[in-house]
């Protein structure tokens, strides 16, 4: 019976052969992804900000005091 097809040990044996390859894959496009995604060039976010923003940042961190702030605020708003 353990030479079967019926569920024994070959059955086992057969998923494993079957998986094995399939994740070997899997491990292999997510080492890629990585690797790419690692040694690409890192998104230049600050050059896509609006000012406003910008100064809505600096102002929640601390950067700026509330006088700067509305002053700069104004400035920037202005049309």
């Amino acid at each position: 019976m353990p030479y079967t097809m019926d569920g024994g040990w070959m059955g086992w044996m057969m998923m494993v052969m079957f998986l094995v390859p399939l994740l070997a894959i899997a491990l292999i496009a997510v080492l890629f992804v990585w690797v790419v995604r690692a040694t690409g060039p890192a998104p230049d976010r600050g050059a896509s900000d609006a000012p406003l923003a910008i100064l809505q940042r600096r102002y929640a961190r601390g950067d700026v005091g509330a006088e700067e702030y509305e002053r700069m605020r104004a400035t920037l708003t202005r049309s």
